[in-house]
């Protein structure tokens, strides 16, 4: 105390001891050191834990009527209760339903009851079940010995004679199963290690005895618990330490083992490959000699085949019967007169011996034929077999060549874990010997010893990564000079073209990408900072190479521009050349030898002598091929050339020697750095020289990823070939994964009381507005830094003038702090001082919402599995909610702040000394690695603080957040488990998502999926199957997993041919496929890189999973998922608040509603964002009989209705599209309204409403809607809603919870932005607009359209920033194997594969659905119509009719069926015998005259209607067109038919609420229009679309090749693409509200000429294009919603047929019908649409 100042009078609000005078308060801090009265705090101003009430007026602080077992704090001025988790009551003394425990005092745990239990409820001591029979187990999750498939009802029991059957499939055993009810093998060391453990508990609870007795004050207290949370880890660090060593042991011989196994297998596999060899060669041989003699036989057989017919042509023609003429009879007649006197002089007597040896010879000859012509029919019947038996080889040889080469690599990778091993194991044994030789006493240095050992060990291990990067990059310049070199000599020797240069510039980019790939790969986000590092240097790199790319491009540009005038001046002088060329080889050669000097220096570092040498051959043939191009080279240059030449040379010369001279020191630097981690020599020093370097390399994010992304946009922009923009795409997406890295990096900072951090604070600065919340661990020291007032974060403005909030430490208690716009609010938790704290990291949440605030602090416990939890709540005074902040002057800090930052006085306190550790900001994951800037953080001096992950009881299971963007790779899965007859996979799944993936497996085209497709378990896979991949998928509610709760999902691939998917232990389904090992050795969980989902088109539309995984399994084995060095993007941990809904969308028929202990007439208050477009809209409804509490939209303006008392806004135009948040309150003086802290409406309240409603009790409410209200409901988005529960603190409602969701989706709110300002209308017969509109104009640019330019095709996968998803679902829900006929006359299927029995016997059945009197359902008959079959309707009534020869069997129903119901319909046809059955209860019969009639039709087989002009020969004209509803599961015979063979009108039989337009669905059709409507050279077209994809083909016109026009969506810009014969041209619009938000778009193209005008929702575009001097106006076909690919043209990016709605078409004012349309192909239904 100094001299001077004045002392002051103890305050402690008369509640301190009376009997003590002199000692009442501390004489520094003027803390009361002894209350009474049951109150605490540093004036005993509150009520002490456990009390409450007021302690500062009343005096009145008494004891809690909470149960203490189940109740974690109380409120210590209102007594609430607040409960342990899983408890509930007023008094905190009940479990909730379905929680059990509650005598463990440590709160309630869920009954984890499974389907086949009797209740949901479990006993509350042992947590066990009551199961169904057949079921069994403590949860009632699997079924009994003897019984199989599990569901709800229990279990059957098998029907086996063993009576053992496998509980999943039902397949017989011969013995019962064992069930293997506990994985954990306990060995000899865990129960020394109990052992140890009791021993340790009794000392301990003697050391604790003693110490009460000592002193049991507070912070002793506290202290003695640290100490033995101390002594129980180091205690199991000890043993840890202890246990390695004799685990090495055994590794060691286990691996001498394997390696012996090895070796024997390598040896049994080089005899089995000989013998392979020899067996292919014979057969080889053997098939060589078949197919030349079969080669032989078949031209023997040819030319007697050509013969034949010869001989057959000069019959037939010396056969006929003609009339000649005269004269040539006459002279025909005179020659064979002359032969015949020929033949009669000719002597065959010498002949006549030799006839009949030839004739012999001749009939053995056709004999020998027919011998070759029997063993070429064998032969061919044999060679299928040999084939097979060679592929069967063939696939054994590669096999074994397989085997080979990783029996080779595990050899290797033996042989180096032995080598390393025995090293290690030669080091462990010198230590023991020279510490055996000293004191006993040093024994327990041994140990200790041996724990540095295995840490030596890994750091060694991660240095030798450190080594590996560093000899890649070294590789990486070596190889980049290499190729430098090449490109320079070959463009300065010779005219290569210059795409030939970039596409081998864009081999180097990729190759760099697969090393900044792989880096990425290395820095977890949960390892340490070191990762981070590797990741930031990869960035260095990549400019740098990047740089020198730029100067090669450019280098080679003006070298090729060269190289194009010397080939131009090209003439004579090709003598002197080769003389020259000669003299060029030498010194190439020379130059050559140099350079090789210095790489094989570099290589002799780097240990790559074999890829030294590689290069040195290609150098060599390229030098050959080098001495090829100069000789084509004149002479009249080459002077020049060599001169240029020897420059380049010596350029490349000393780059390489500057390349060796950066590379030599950091090589020596390596290997000192390797030597001394193996010798043991180095100190905790490099571990902080690497987070300091982390540190600056973090910080240069921010200058070297604009700089990286300015370059990649350069080199892009040059358009060399197309690989450098994939690759430039690719690099894009890596940093994407980096910048996500380092969000995720979980390690503290420790900050000295002078450093600061500036944090990048959340991206979207609107979600901060309404709501804000920041978690964050923190670890103070009281005993080495004494607890002082200190600044901890601030989030706000610069300069501190505007609003803001902020955490800090004042009078030992932590303060939360905000301001918003008025007073400012502090918020302190004095239940738990500072000083208090145990010297480990604490969790503390700050939260938010409008103007009420909460502080939440959680202290781990040091005993137990309990956490202390403590929450403190306050709230701002006025009206004002929203934290306004400006985006320009946001700032965030943490532990500080520099000099020139002011602020609030508040804040304005000393930095803060500790650690802390960010951990979420709006809970999105956030990192102080992520910062702006750092101020005197030196992280040397001040090295971060471990955190112990697993002290928070949330923490304790293993579980793994995805995030949507990250995934997990496992690699070489068999390394814990073998494929075996049943293999298996195991996952454990917690998510609300509709879509995601849980694990792909993938191998160059076979892949294996499971992934989550609108919420339900989809499975496809194909492993090379000749059918395709194969479709497991069901709206079956077990498949329905996206409910917020943990659902095991099993995947068991049985005997090769059989896949059985299991949820939740219960069978679902199974498929068998073509008996086939998996091919497959990597998976994916939760994700996939871009590249892999590019792959196949059934992977393209897969995305991330956004949930939880607890764990996967293979083979019954574990994963780590965060130790698999594949692993990117995600972390540890799951967060209830993943799993909350505080967003909703409501579509105008949709609500959500629930209960709550609300008083809305006496005292309320509540507030939500609302979104929308529409004026009106009802937002939250109560009532009360004919009492009604509404807040709503009307005409824009926000209403407050309570009892006939409105509220209204002053503002009307709240339907902008904007954000915009809203207050309403109602206490006993009045009504009060408040939106966006600005527009604020009051109203008194009338004594008529002062009669309070009948009280807090359990009220329904709703939001977006009501379904009794007669007010619309909402369209729009709601969230971040709160309401003033009686029965619970303010806090964000959740959505997900509530009991009634109609139509809602709570996944996402669609961006809607708000519509530029409407144009005028257009003037009357004119193309062009106003000259006063807004618009934008295009001239005529010889440039390609949007998607030909930046944006992907749709072949490729579409980046996120690039594609909005659709609101609406591309599938609308629909009957399954049910197809919709009608809206137009001839909409029908086609089937053309008739079985020969149909013209015996048939036996039809089909589900019928309609509403139509008349129409034809099925007909069938042969080309003339003559013999025929029909199904069609007749008033109503079904009718079924064929013919026997001239009669006719016809059989009407007597009732009718159009009623819009489901029915059940059999025809049959036996000879002349018919029979019609409707619902299987109506049998009509009918039959004709005569028997044994021919009948016979034939293909195609039409249902739904017929072609025109088809079927009015045989059926009334009014029921031969097709009828207006739908028909399921048509079969012939029991078997379904084959696939249609086409498709005319016909689309899935869609659910829901209908309405009038045009559907297209996603099968893929098209309308033409009929010839009255043209679009020609001057046209105006009007349509009105609702899309459900965002890119597809809405109109096309074609005339020729260089003729048409094109109208496209492609990723939500709506383009018009023509061709006038000169060349293309085009417009564009991209609507500000976007075209996927469910809403109808209008669209409007008007053509004049060579000018085109697009207008988008009243936003208009146009272009001039050429004039084209031979245009004319020609008829040509107009295709709506999509068009035959040969019709469109080649360079469109999108060649999809349009999906969705679409209504109002007008071509020139004139109505077009599609009903009228010349064809509607394809899956089209006219006239009626899906609403939903």
């Amino acid at each position: 105390m100094a001299i001077g100042n004045s002392c002051k009078r103890c305050d402690c609000n008369g509640n301190s001891d009376p009997n003590l005078i002199f000692n009442e308060c501390h004489n520094v801090t003027g803390h009361c050191q002894h209350c009474w009265g049951n109150t605490a705090g540093a004036n005993c101003e509150r009520c002490a834990p456990g009390y409450y009430g007021d302690a500062i007026s009343a005096k009145d602080c008494r004891e809690c009527e909470c149960n203490k077992c189940g109740t974690a704090s109380c409120d210590d001025r209102t007594g609430v209760c607040h409960c342990k988790p899983g408890v509930t009551g007023r008094l905190c003394d009940q479990c909730e339903e379905g929680h059990s425990g509650f005598s463990s005092c440590q709160g309630c745990r869920r009954c984890e009851c499974g389907p086949a239990s009797l209740r949901p409820t479990c006993h509350p001591l042992t947590h066990s079940c009551q199961c169904r029979p057949g079921a069994g187990g403590r949860y009632c999750e699997r079924c009994l010995p003897g019984f199989w498939d599990y569901s709800p009802s229990g279990c059957q029991k098998c029907d086996c004679e063993s009576g053992h059957c496998d509980m999943h499939t039902g397949e017989c055993l011969p013995e019962a199963a064992v069930v293997n009810l506990c994985n954990i093998s306990c060995d000899e060391c865990i129960w020394h290690l109990i052992g140890d453990l009791r021993l340790s508990n009794k000392t301990l609870d003697q050391l604790r005895v003693s110490v009460l007795n000592i002193s049991t004050g507070a912070a002793a207290n506290d202290r003695l618990k640290y100490y033995n949370y101390t002594a129980h880890r180091l205690q199991a660090q000890f043993l840890g330490w202890r246990n390695k060593s004799s685990v090495m042991r055994s590794q060691a011989g286990e691996l001498e083992e394997a390696t012996d196994a090895v070796v024997s297998d390598i040896k049994q596999l080089g005899e089995m490959e000989s013998i392979v060899k020899t067996l292919g060669a014979r057969v080889d041989e053997d098939t060589q000699q078949t197919f030349t003699l079969a080669d032989q036989l078949t031209a023997n057989l040819t030319e007697l085949n050509v013969r034949i017919e010869e001989m057959i042509h000069d019959w037939e023609l010396y056969s006929v019967q003609q009339d000649l003429d005269p004269e040539m009879v006459r002279r025909s007649t005179e020659v064979a007169n002359g032969m015949l006197v020929w033949m009669r002089k000719l002597d065959l007597s010498p002949r006549e011996p030799i006839a009949p040896d030839e004739a012999a010879e001749a009939h053995e000859l056709l004999r020998r034929v027919r011998q070759l012509e029997k063993k070429l029919m064998s032969t061919d019947g044999r060679l299928s077999p040999v084939r097979e038996v060679l592929s069967r080889f063939t696939a054994k040889l590669s096999d074994a060549q397989g085997l080979l080469q990783k029996a080779a690599t595990t050899v290797q990778q033996t042989e180096d874990m032995n080598r390393a091993n025995v090293f290690k194991y030669q080091r462990n044994e010198a230590r023991q010997q020279r510490l055996a030789e000293d004191h006993a006493a040093v024994n327990d240095t041994l140990e200790t010893a041996a724990g540095f050992i295995s840490e030596a060990t890994s750091t060694v291990a991660e240095v030798d990564a450190m080594v590996q990067n560093l000899t890649e990059y070294h590789a990486a310049i070596d190889g980049a000079s290499q190729k430098l070199t090449e490109k320079i000599e070959r463009v300065s020797m010779a005219n290569v073209d210059l795409v030939q240069k970039a596409d081998q510039h864009a081999n180097e980019m990729d190759r760099q990408a697969n090393q900044l790939e792989e880096d990425l790969r290395k820095s977890d986000a949960n390892g340490f900072v070191q990762r981070a590092i590797s990741a930031a240097n990869v960035y260095n790199n990549i400019v740098k190479y990047l740089d020198d790319a730029n100067v090669t491009s450019l280098t080679t540009l003006n070298l090729s521009l060269r190289a194009d005038d010397a080939i131009a001046g090209i003439s004579t002088q090709l003598g002197l050349l080769t003389v020259q060329s000669d003299s060029v080889f030498k010194e190439s050669v020379s130059l050559r030898s140099e350079e090789l000097e210095v790489e094989a220096e570099v290589a002799d570092k780097l240990k790559y002598i074999e890829e030294t040498k590689e290069t040195m051959d290609q150098n060599t043939r390229k030098l050959a091929q080098v001495v090829k191009e100069i000789s084509e080279i004149h002479r009249d240059r080459t002077p020049k050339r060599l001169e240029f030449t020897q420059e380049v040379a010596e350029g490349t010369r000393n780059r390489s020697s500057e390349v060796l001279q950066t590379i030599t020191p950091i090589s020596t630097k390596v290997e000192e750095w390797a030597n001394n981690m193996r010798n043991n020599e180095y100190s905790a020093t490099d571990y902080e020289r690497a987070v300091l370097s982390a540190g600056e390399a973090v910080d240069n994010l921010n200058v070297l990823v604009p700089e990286l992304l300015d370059k990649l946009k350069v080199v892009e922009e040059k358009k060399p070939v197309n690989n450098v923009t994939t690759n430039i795409l690719r690099i894009r997406e890596l940093i994407a994964q980096a910048r996500s890295v380092a969000r995720k990096v979980q390690v503290s900072m420790k900050f000295d009381g002078q450093s600061s951090v500036e944090v990048h604070p959340h991206t979207n600065l609107e979600d901060l507005k309404t709501v804000t919340s920041i978690s964050l661990f923190i670890r103070v020291d009281p005993d080495k830094d004494p607890i002082e007032d200190r600044f901890i974060l601030y989030l706000g403005d610069r300069n501190g003038r505007k609003d803001y909030m902020g955490l800090a430490i004042k009078n030992d208690n932590l303060v939360y702090v905000y301001n918003l716009g008025g007073e400012d609010v502090e918020i302190p938790l004095g239940s738990k001082p500072v000083s208090q704290w145990p010297p480990v990291f604490n969790y503390i949440k700050v939260e938010r919402l409008g103007r009420h605030g909460k502080l939440f602090l959680t202290v781990p416990s040091q005993s137990s599995t309990d956490e202390q939890k403590f929450i403190q709540k306050g709230e701002a005074l006025g009206s004002d909610s929203l934290f306004d902040i400006d985006p320009k002057d946001i700032v965030f800090f943490v532990g500080g702040v520099p000099a020139d930052v002011r602020l609030p006085p508040p804040l304005s306190l000393a930095p803060f000394v500790g650690c802390i550790e960010l951990a979420s900001l709006n809970n999105d994951v956030i990192s102080l690695y992520n910062f702006k800037e750092t101020h005197k953080m030196d992280v040397v001096a001040s090295t971060p603080c471990p955190r112990y992950k697993l002290a928070f009881s949330q923490s304790r299971i293993t579980s793994y957040l995805f995030d949507g963007t990250g995934y997990a790779l496992i690699n070489n899965i068999e390394r814990r488990g073998k494929f075996g007859v049943v293999t298996r996979f195991d996952i454990a799944v917690r998510t609300v998502a509709n879509d995601g993936v849980l694990f792909l497996m993938v191998n160059a085209d076979k892949f294996f999926l499971l992934e989550l497709k609108n919420g339900f378990l989809r499975l496809m896979y194909d492993f090379g199957f000749s059918s395709g991949p194969i479709l497991m998928e069901s709206n079956v509610p077990k498949l329905q997993i996206n409910d917020a709760r943990y659902h095991e999902v099993s995947v068991i691939y049985h005997q090769s041919k059989k896949v059985i998917l299991l949820v939740d232990k219960s069978h679902v389904k199974s498929m068998e496929n073509q008996k086939t090992t998996l091919p497959f050795s990597d998976i994916y969980i939760g994700g996939a890189p871009s590249d892999i989902l590019k792959s196949r088109p059934e992977l393209s539309s897969v995305v991330g999973l956004r949930g939880c995984v607890k764990g996967f399994q293979f083979q019954k084995k574990d994963f780590n998922l965060l130790e698999e060095p594949g692993t990117i993007g995600i972390s540890s941990g799951c967060p209830e608040e993943s799993f909350m809904s505080h967003k909703a969308y409501f579509s105008g028929e949709s609500y959500l509603g629930s209960t709550a202990k609300i008083s809305p007439f006496s005292t309320f208050e509540g507030g939500f964002n609302f979104r929308t477009l529409q004026p009106g809209g009802l937002m939250f409804y109560h009532n009360e009989g004919s009492n009604e509490f509404t807040i709503s939209l009307d005409n824009g303006a926000v209403v407050l209705n309570a009892r006939g008392t409105k509220v209204k806004s002053h503002k009307k135009q709240y339907n902008d599209g904007r954000n915009h948040f809203l207050v309403a309150s109602i206490n006993n003086q009045k009504y009060s309204l408040v939106v966006d802290d600005k527009d604020k409406q009051e109203k008194k309240r009338p004594q008529s409403a002062a009669t309070s409603s009948s009280g807090p009790n359990l009220k329904t409410f709703y939001f977006g809607g009501s379904p009794h209200s007669s007010f619309k409901n909402f369209t729009g988005c709601i969230s971040y809603a709160y309401i003033n529960r009686q029965d619970r603190d303010i806090e964000p409602e959740d959505f997900q919870r509530y009991t009634e969701k109609v139509q809602t989706s709570l996944q996402d709110c669609p961006v809607e932005r708000p519509p530029a300002a409407l144009l005028s209308k257009y003037r009357e017969n004119t193309s062009r607009p106003k000259q006063s509109q807004s618009r934008k104009v295009s001239r005529d640019m010889p440039s390609l359209p949007l998607g030909l330019m930046g944006l992907k095709s749709d072949d490729e996968e579409p980046s996120e920033a690039d594609v909005t998803p659709c609101y609406l679902s591309s599938s609308p829900r629909a009957t399954r194997q049910a197809y919709h006929y009608g809206g137009t006359a001839n909409s029908r299927q086609q089937y053309t594969e008739l079985p020969e029995s149909l013209s015996e016997r048939s036996h039809f059945s089909l589900s019928l659905k309609t509403q139509s009197s008349f129409g034809l359902i099925f007909y069938v008959s042969d080309e003339q119509e003559d013999n025929f079959m029909a199904l069609f309707l007749a008033h109503g009534k079904l009718i079924y009719t064929f013919n026997v020869a001239d009669q006719r069997v016809k059989i009407k129903s007597h009732e009718k069926y159009n009623d819009g119901k489901w029915h059940d319909v059999i025809f049959i046809r036996d000879g002349n015998m018919g029979r019609l059955i409707i619902d299987g209860l109506t049998v009509l019969e009918d039959r004709a005259q005569g028997s044994n009639l021919s009948w016979h039709v034939s293909s195609p087989l039409y249902v739904g209607g017929v072609p025109p002009g088809r079927a009015l020969k045989n059926i009334q004209r009014n029921s031969a067109y097709s009828f207006t509803g739908c028909v399921k599961n048509l079969q012939l015979d029991g078997q379904w038919l084959s696939s249609t063979a086409e498709t005319f009108g016909v689309t899935p039989c869609f659910e829901g609420i209908s309405e009038e337009g045009t559907y297209f669905s996603e099968e893929g059709g098209y309308v033409i229009l009929d010839d009255t409507f043209k679009l020609g050279l001057r046209f105006e077209l009007v349509v009105e679309v609702r899309p459900r994809v965002a890119s597809g083909v809405l109109l096309h016109v074609h005339t020729s090749e260089k003729d048409y026009l094109t109208m496209y969506m492609h990723q939500g810009t709506v383009m018009v693409l023509v061709n006038n014969g000169v060349r293309e041209f085009f417009t564009q619009v991209s609507p500000q509200q976007g075209l996927c938000t469910g809403s109808w778009h209008k669209i409007t193209v008007i053509r004049d000429a060579s000018v085109v005008q697009l207008d988008v929702d009243s936003e208009v575009n146009h272009v001039v294009g050429p004039l084209s001097p031979s245009s004319a106006d020609i008829t040509s076909p107009v295709f709506i919603g999509g068009a035959p690919d040969p019709f469109l043209p080649e360079r469109i990016p999108t060649r999809k047929a349009y999906v969705g709605c679409m209504r109002n078409l007008t071509i020139n004012k004139s109505q077009v019908s599609l009903s009228k349309a010349a064809l509607v192909s394809g899956a089209v239904s006219v006239g009626s649409c899906p609403a939903a």
